[in-house]
């Protein structure tokens, strides 16, 4: 098909034209798929930022809490692929009550000589990916750590249940 204008001569189309809505239009296509991964990714239970939403810890789960024992808590060093040091802080959580628990986060206080607080961090023992802690069960953790305070005193860190989703 010839393009004519009304005065029989030929146009030629303007190639920057066409090479703009190619880029507009990928750039769109992009958009889409970033999208796309984002809430995929994002998942949910989740806040938003990465993180999981927090656990329930109400006058219920706080009642809960004492049947669940941290124990049998390890730590070792060691150097990653990097040369950095790693401080590994691994035990056994058991559920000595009468419901499932559904998943755990709980704050682990790392102190000083004096008992002060120099890095506090929450983290999810478990979630809604394992099975639940069963009455009367135990359950191995592992928690990794890059970097803590050099005024650290090297003794394992206080633990504090923070949330429970029980069954």
């Amino acid at each position: 098909m010839s393009d004519l204008n009304p005065m029989g001569a030929k146009e030629e189309r303007e190639p920057g034209r066409q090479f703009r809505f190619a880029l507009l239009a990928g750039f769109a296509v992009v958009l889409v798929v970033m999208a796309a991964a984002y809430f995929l990714l994002r998942g949910p239970g989740s806040n938003g930022d990465g993180q999981p939403a927090p656990l329930p810890m109400g006058a219920e789960e706080q009642a809960y809490a004492p049947a669940i024992k941290i124990g049998s808590v390890e730590l070792s060093r060691a150097a990653n692929f990097l040369k950095q040091e790693v401080t590994s802080i691994g035990g056994v959580v058991s559920n000595s009550g009468a419901r499932s628990v559904a998943g755990m986060e709980v704050t682990l206080e790392f102190h000083d000589v004096s008992q002060k607080v120099v890095l506090r961090v929450a983290r999810r023992l478990y979630g809604a990916k394992e099975t639940p802690l069963a009455p009367g069960s135990r359950r191995e953790f592992l928690f990794a750590f890059e970097s803590i305070p050099p005024d650290w005193n090297q003794a394992p860190p206080a633990f504090v249940i923070t949330g429970l989703k029980l069954q």
